[in-house]
């Protein structure tokens, strides 16, 4: 009976709720976006249903997706909505008997007819009806609410297993829903709820209040929190590692995957032989990392003989396991060693002849012809350079050969070397490391914070690749689109501007991108070609204006230095700090705001670039003679500042002209009625807005300084 009352009581206050989806082993990758997905979902639900609670966290592993929602109310809050249906002269027929009109718009709020109210609103009379929904039990709202979030996850790849054709990344073996010590049930792909919970070597206990959820399967040996998951795996190594006599490669992707895999890591410190380390250092990480998710060992910044692999679980076999990984290793190891020596017979200019039977897409030819536009496009590139100092024969040899490795024998079998190993057979074979370091940096960066190239020969190289697939699948309509991108424009295009704008390369990116879209085997019309240029420097400022945002800098300031910005994007970037600089002092918004009437007056003019010089007798008031003069006294040395990269002063010299541009809006009408003088005020507008303009077009900006 006690129980019984307690059950009562606390059936009235909030509890924690737990939805535990039980399933087969997960991917890797689909784990976090599932579990964002998941949250985002559910509070949504709770959210619609008017359902509160405290907070909402999510927990993971390979085998199970959870939401723990804490202080989840009993009752859904009651809610009162009025809704408004057809014109007040509508309710009834000339009989007296109600409208079908006013019958269907009271059937759909579950009232009758004479129950509809007339209302006073701005377009008449209306009927209207007051619908009063009062609080739901919270377990109908959550028992719905699972339903509809399960139903509702979605996976890079998902998989049908029962008669309903249900879809899900893998199978789903279990259910655990509890609103406190009470359990919210529901069934779907003829699974039912229960209270079961499932641990890591097949053992299982009953969960009787959802609080217990981490505690209790902790005792089965699963660490249900990524978080917790990630610090275990990171101690544990760092003690492993310690123990093998080095420290280990922290490669944050691979940690992420190994937490995603396990639900109780646990290191094991294994061996190989020696002579393997005769291997390419890329290489015996590459196999170690990407293709057995084993962690290096490092002493003083060379490879050791030592690995450190993760099994999922404890227990007295763990002499097996390492020999179960130091096996598979070993025939890794022996495989690479076979493809290495092989390799190494030859030098990198024998492959070249291969890549002629290498199709690179079948509108653009050969990796043969496509390395030949590479070699071309970066002499062209050096040229755009002018003075600045860059090896034009190392250039050339690195853009010559760049894609030479791609027919070795090690990388048709490890496809993740590329350009990685012909750095490292570039230096066996005794070149420069100038072209080595080129080779293996040809790719870079292949991230959003990865490096960029070492050498500006280098750099070069890159670009001139990363153009080159840019130009050739625009021209050939291989656009990305939001889910698909097979060759990665996307990363090539933040590449260029990284590489621009971190080496400070002076060179035109609009000229370079004419001078890659011509080197294509594409036949465009003149319209057509122009299209395209206009495509792929749009795509590329979206990733230049992306890169931006990322330094903090507001969309309206990004906007303003748009134009011109391919001529030098270190100069843009110098022009967009000047603008966030000088914009925050007190006279700056009012200025932008006359800037802007001023354009606009020129464009409702459609005045462009004006015509002919000012004619200065042609000014009558005195204001608009006093703004030509301030004007004039600036232009030298705004231009001057400029030529030296000082915008910031330059901007600041320019503030100073507000006072003046006041006034002459103040008492001179532009429009004026005669030809000479509307002339020369608009070209007196146009010399202003053409100064400002070569910093920024102040127009786009919008507002005060964003804090």
């Amino acid at each position: 009976m006690l129980r019984k009352k307690n059950s009562l009581r606390n059936d009235l206050e909030p509890q924690d709720y737990l939805l535990e989806i039980g399933l087969e082993p997960l991917p890797a990758r689909f784990l976090s976006p599932a579990l964002e997905s998941l949250a985002a979902n559910m509070a949504e639900a709770l959210k619609a249903s008017r359902l509160s609670f405290k907070s909402l966290k999510t927990f993971g592993t390979p085998r199970r997706l959870a939401a723990f929602i804490e202080s989840v109310a009993p009752k859904s809050e009651a809610s009162s909505e009025k809704f408004f249906g057809p014109p007040a002269s509508r309710l009834k027929n000339p009989d007296g008997s109600y409208s079908l009109a006013a019958e269907g718009f009271a059937r759909k709020y579950n009232v009758t007819p004479d129950q509809l109210i007339i209302e006073t609103t701005a377009k008449g009379e209306q009927l209207s009806i007051v619908v009063n929904r009062p609080g739901r039990l919270s377990r109908e709202i959550l028992a719905e609410a699972a339903v509809k979030v399960i139903s509702s996850l979605e996976f890079p790849k998902s998989m049908e297993w029962e008669e309903s054709r249900f879809k899900f990344a893998r199978p789903i073996r279990s259910f655990v829903s509890l609103w406190g010590t009470f359990p919210v049930s529901f069934s779907l792909v003829g699974i039912k709820t229960s209270r079961v919970l499932r641990g890591l070597n097949g053992e299982s206990a009953k969960i009787e209040n959802a609080s217990d959820y981490e505690k209790i399967l902790r005792n089965m040996a699963v660490v249900v929190s990524i978080e917790e998951r990630r610090n275990i795996l990171i101690k544990k190594l760092d003690w492993a590692a310690g123990e093998g006599g080095g420290d280990w490669d922290k490669d944050q992707d691979l940690i992420s995957e190994i937490v995603a895999m396990t639900e109780h890591p646990v290191p094991v410190l294994g061996h190989f032989e020696q002579k393997f380390l005769k291997l390419p250092q890329p290489l015996i990480s590459l196999v170690l990392k990407k293709q057995l998710k084993f962690f290096p060992l490092i002493r003083s910044g060379r490879l050791i003989n030592a690995f450190l692999g993760v099994r999922d679980g404890i227990s007295e076999g763990q002499n097996l396991v390492r020999e179960g990984f130091e096996r598979v290793l070993v025939a890794r190891l022996n495989d690479a060693v076979f493809f290495f020596e092989k390799d190494r017979k030859r030098r990198l200019e024998s492959y070249l002849e291969e890549l002629k039977r290498v199709v690179y897409q079948k509108d653009l030819g050969t990796m043969a012809e496509k390395a030949s536009r590479v070699e071309k496009l970066a002499k062209d590139l050096i040229e755009l350079l002018g003075d600045f100092e860059v090896s034009e024969d190392s250039c050339a040899e690195i853009s010559r050969v760049c894609y030479a490795d791609l027919t070795t024998n090690l990388v048709k079998e490890f496809p993740e070397l590329q350009g990685t190993l012909g750095g490292v057979y570039a230096r066996l074979e005794g070149r420069d490391e100038r072209i080595a370091l080129g080779l293996e940096e040809f790719y870079f960066p292949i991230g959003p914070k990865s490096p960029i190239p070492t050498t500006v020969e280098g750099a070069i190289a890159s670009l001139a690749g990363k153009l080159d697939s840019i130009a050739g699948c625009f021209a050939v309509g291989l656009i990305p689109t939001g889910s698909a991108d097979p060759y990665a424009l996307r990363r090539q295009a933040f590449g260029i501007i990284r590489i621009a704008l971190e080496r400070q390369l002076p060179i035109d990116l609009e000229k370079a991108v004419s001078l890659a879209l011509k080197n294509q085997p594409v036949t465009l019309s003149e319209d057509r070609f122009v299209q395209v240029r206009d495509e792929i420097l749009d795509f590329l400022w979206g990733r230049a204006q992306s890169f931006f945002e990322e330094k903090g800098f507001s969309v309206d300031e990004i906007r303003a230095v748009k134009a011109g910005a391919f001529g030098r994007l270190s100069r843009t970037y110098l022009r967009l700090s000047a603008v966030r600089s000088v914009r925050k002092e007190a006279d700056f918004e009012p200025l932008a705001i006359s800037f802007k009437r001023a354009s606009n007056i020129l464009k409702q003019a459609h005045y462009e670039n004006g015509d002919g010089v000012l004619k200065v007798e042609s000014l009558l008031e005195p204001s608009e003679i006093a703004l030509l003069k301030i004007l004039t006294e600036m232009e030298d040395t705004v231009k001057e500042k400029i030529e030296f990269d000082d915008f910031e002063g330059s901007l600041k010299t320019l503030v100073q002209i507000k006072p003046h541009l006041d006034l002459f809006f103040e008492k001179v009408m532009v429009m004026a009625d005669n030809p000479d003088l509307k002339r020369a005020r608009l070209k007196l507008l146009e010399k202003l807005v053409s100064l400002f303009s070569q910093i920024a077009d102040l127009s786009e900006l919008q507002g005060a300084s964003p804090k």
